[in-house]
């Protein structure tokens, strides 16, 4: 059996940054990443909008390390100047915010190569089916490790496979599409209104490029209203579909515990993704930064929970409270309206990101 000091499971956003961060070529610490995809990145599996760094310090002020956000060129599609917001009664709002779209596949690739850059070892096409005490089991092979990492996203075996652990709140299913065609524009668009409960259409301008998607609870097929959304679009301009992707977005709130005893979970399978909108990468990368530099220090998992309570949590707590909100007000048009009229007043921060 192969024993390594760290076993991350996931080379996702969070897991792979995690491992570049312990950096186990300069601390000696043995590190290996498991990925069940037969390639990181692939499929994609999110909206692919991402904040500047400015815009992270705007909302987690303690956060500090702006290389994290420092992405080649080649990672990035184009920048967001604003949100369009298209609310019931045909009512539209324009934030003022800004941000970059993109590549997933690419992002992925890169933070990929970063962490085994740095000296971590891999196994692709290898999917953690089991996990007793500190011992991973796989197909084909088993590992023993001194930390066990769950960066598995939102149905995470990691964190199953702990009692301590709760499992993820309010998983919403989403379904998107990757498409070619006249999709210009600077800034990027927002449907709320009752086709969507729960949730939100959207339509990402990529620089001829778009990601078309939306999440919502299931009270209709998801890919279904996407399939209806995407026909309506397609009266309004031409367009190529390249990729078709789905998933779950956990909107329940960071998870209470992060870290037990060997364990931590990172990104999604921690429940760091904001409940008032969905995005995660951002927080999936901070995560993995905040364990990374843990374990490179030789600190007990103890600090890494400390450093999320007190780093992440406030953010994420408020933005689960503007969800709830949301969501108790998008029941009567009028009061939604009204509540989005407020945020338009008093900026979009508080709806953004809590």
């Amino acid at each position: 059996m192969k024993k390594y000091d760290v076993i991350i499971i996931g080379a996702g956003p969070a897991g792979s940054t995690a491992a570049r961060y312990i950096n186990p070529s300069r601390s000696g610490i043995s590190v290996l990443l498991l990925e069940a995809r037969r390639q990181a990145g692939l499929p994609i599996q999110c909206g692919e909008a991402l904040p500047h760094y400015r815009d992270v310090k705007m909302v987690f002020p303690r956060f500090d390390c702006p290389e994290v956000f420092d992405l080649p060129p080649a990672v990035i599609a184009s920048e967001i100047h604003g949100i369009k917001f298209v609310l019931p009664r045909g009512k539209e709002y324009f934030a003022d915010v800004t941000g970059r779209m993109f590549y997933r596949d690419r992002l992925d690739q890169y933070l990929f190569a970063q962490a085994v850059t740095a000296g971590a070892a891999y196994r692709l096409h290898t999917r953690a089916h089991k996990i007793v005490g500190h011992q991973v089991f796989t197909a084909t092979e088993e590992f023993e490790g001194t930390l066990i990492i769950g960066a598995d996203g939102p149905h995470s075996t990691v964190s199953a496979s702990f009692p301590a652990f709760s499992p993820n709140r309010e998983l919403i299913p989403c379904a998107f599409v990757i498409a070619d065609g006249d999709f210009y524009e600077k800034h990027i668009e927002v449907w709320m209104d009752n086709r969507f409960p729960g949730g939100y259409f959207w339509l990402f301008h990529k620089n001829g490029e778009a990601n078309i998607g939306l999440g919502m609870r299931e009270t209709r097929n998801v890919r279904s209203v996407l399939n209806e959304m995407l026909s309506d679009l397609a009266r309004q301009r031409e367009f190529k579909i390249k990729t078709i992707g789905g998933g779950v977005v956990p909107l329940g709130g960071l998870k209470k515990r992060v870290a037990w005893e060997h364990v931590a979970l990172v990104g999604d399978a921690a429940g760091m993704v904001f409940p008032s909108n969905g995005g995660g990468t951002a927080q999936a990368m901070m995560g993995g930064h905040l364990l990374g530099e843990v374990i490179r220090a030789g600190l007990p998992l103890r600090e890494y929970q400390r450093r999320v309570d007190d780093i992440m949590r406030p953010a994420l707590k408020n933005s689960l409270r503007a969800r709830r909100l949301i969501d108790l007000t998008r029941k009567n048009d009028s009061l939604f309206l009204a509540l989005m009229w407020l945020y338009d007043r008093g900026g979009w921060k508080s709806f953004l990101a809590g």
